[in-house]
């Protein structure tokens, strides 16, 4: 269990035994002159258990729903997080396949990203990339869970080759090769992908599509 998650548990443990302590007492038959000591200051008894439900009500929920977001979030960096959603099934199955030549199947029995495969391609370059991609796996849980995307999906946007020179620019192997040197310029430009030589990432959207002849292979059904 990570961190987030001990505090989301924690916080919401908290709200509970806070919500049984509104329950029980009666603010009636508190007094609004004697005081509580709360170390630096002194307020009254009244005014203490206003400030108890604020915390309760307010406040720790808050930070309960805030945490489990962010865990959520960092969970979503992992293949088992994307592959979480039968709709990535095709892009899983391919990927993880030893017979496969797609870019993300060639990436995948390397040692670099072991687990975090999908996350460290799509989620661009630096802190900016970081968070746009958190908030986009956000938003495909969202469209999955209520049932809004169409088959076969397909990403939005471009995709970023400053992510591929995140990890390949500079490494003896990148260099090594002359067309490296040559277009290196020209794959930072949106016109320019390091698909358009390396091949597809994953199967394209025809094999995606169902009723395709790959659509069940890639979907992991079986034919029985």
């Amino acid at each position: 269990m990570s961190l987030l998650a001990i505090l989301t548990a924690a916080l919401a443990a908290l709200t509970l035994v806070g919500c049984v302590y509104l329950f029980v007492k009666d603010p009636d038959r508190l007094s609004r002159t004697e005081l509580v000591n709360l170390g630096v200051f002194a307020i009254p008894r009244l005014a203490a258990f206003r400030l108890i439900a604020l915390v309760v009500i307010f406040l720790l929920p808050a930070a309960a729903v805030t945490t489990a977001n962010l865990e959520v979030i960092e969970g979503a960096q992992t293949v088992a997080a994307c592959g979480g959603c039968h709709i990535m099934n095709p892009m899983i199955t391919d990927m993880t396949d030893p017979e496969s030549d797609s870019l993300a199947a060639r990436h995948y029995r390397g040692p670099a990203a072991s687990g975090h495969e999908c996350y460290s391609c799509h989620s661009g370059y630096g802190f900016n990339g970081a968070l746009a991609a958190k908030l986009e796996g956000y938003r495909h849980l969202v469209r999955y869970t209520t049932g809004l995307y169409p088959e076969p999906v397909r990403v939005r946007g471009h995709f970023d080759s400053a992510s591929c020179l995140g990890c390949h620019e500079g490494t003896q192997a990148f260099e090594a090769v002359n067309s490296h040197r040559v277009v290196r310029e020209a794959a930072m430009e949106p016109a320019t992908s390091c698909l358009n030589c390396h091949g597809l990432a994953h199967p394209s959207r025809t094999q995606r599509t169902p009723g395709s002849p790959d659509y069940d292979r890639l979907m992991g059904r079986v034919a029985g």
